[in-house]
C-alpha cells in the first residue's frame, strides 16, 4: 500500500526547468564551445543530477568547471523564487494529505533553496530533502524518508520529470512515476518497469488509489 508520494522539484512541482535551461545552454556554449542543439541535448540527457555532476560528467577535469558550475547556481538562486509553482501542484498536495498520504520532495536542488521556495510559494509536506555532497537525490534520500517514516520500498512512489530520476527510483526499488514535459512517454517507456506516466500532477489525485486499490 503507498503511503509516502515523494515529488521532484524542478520540473515537477515547481515549473523552473524552461529557465534553468536556458541557463545552462548559455553557459555551455560560452563556455565549451557547443551549439545550442547540443548542449540542450546534454543538458536534458543528464536532468536529475546536481548541475556540479552533470558538467563534471558531461566535461570531464575541464578548467571551467567550476567557473561554469559557481554561475549558474548563482543565476539560479536569483531567479529561481520568481518562477512559478505548477498551478495544481498546490491542491494536489493538499488532496493527498488530507487523505492521510505524506507528501515529500526529494530534489538535487540545494536543500535551503527548496526551503525558502516553499515558505515563500506557501507549500508545505511533509518533508523537503535537498542536495548535500554525499546525501543526495535516490538511495541517500529513500533511506531517510523509510527511516524516518518507518516505510518499506514498496510504501513509497516518485515522481519525476528526467530519465535520471527514473534509474534512481527503479535502483532503490522505489516505484517511478514519470512526469511528462522535458521527455516524452516513449521515452520513459524505455526504460521505466512502471510504464506509469502523468502530464500534471492533478493525476495522482486518481492514480493513487488505484495503485492501493
Amino acid at each position: 500500500m503507498i503511503k509516502l508520494i515523494t515529488l521532484d522539484f524542478d520540473g515537477t512541482t515547481a515549473n523552473t526547468m524552461p529557465t534553468l535551461e536556458q541557463i545552462a545552454v548559455r553557459l555551455m556554449t560560452n563556455h565549451y564551445s557547443l551549439e545550442k542543439a547540443e548542449a540542450v541535448e546534454k543538458y536534458r540527457m543528464t536532468t536529475g543530477l546536481p548541475f556540479e555532476q552533470q558538467i563534471e560528467l558531461l566535461f570531464p577535469e575541464e578548467e571551467q568547471n567550476q567557473t561554469v558550475i559557481a554561475q549558474f547556481e548563482k543565476e539560479k538562486i536569483e531567479r529561481i523564487f520568481d518562477l512559478p509553482l505548477f498551478p495544481d501542484a498546490k491542491e494536489t498536495i493538499n488532496y493527498l494529505q488530507n487523505h492521510n498520504f505524506l507528501v515529500a520532495i526529494s530534489s538535487s536542488t540545494f536543500q535551503a533553496t527548496i526551503e525558502e521556495y516553499c515558505r515563500l510559494k506557501g507549500l508545505e509536506v511533509d518533508q523537503i530533502l535537498g542536495y548535500a555532497k554525499g546525501f543526495e537525490k535516490g538511495k541517500d534520500h529513500f533511506d531517510f524518508l523509510m527511516k524516518k517514516f518507518n516505510l518499506t520500498p514498496e510504501e513509497i512512489i516518485y515522481v519525476g520529470d528526467s530519465l535520471k530520476d527514473c534509474e534512481r527510483a527503479q535502483g532503490s526499488n522505489i516505484l517511478f512515476i514519470a512526469k511528462i514535459g522535458m521527455f516524452s512517454k516513449e521515452q520513459f517507456d524505455s526504460i521505466s518497469e512502471s510504464k506509469l506516466a502523468i502530464y500534471s500532477l492533478s493525476e495522482l489525485k486518481d492514480l493513487v488509489w488505484t495503485l492501493n486499490d
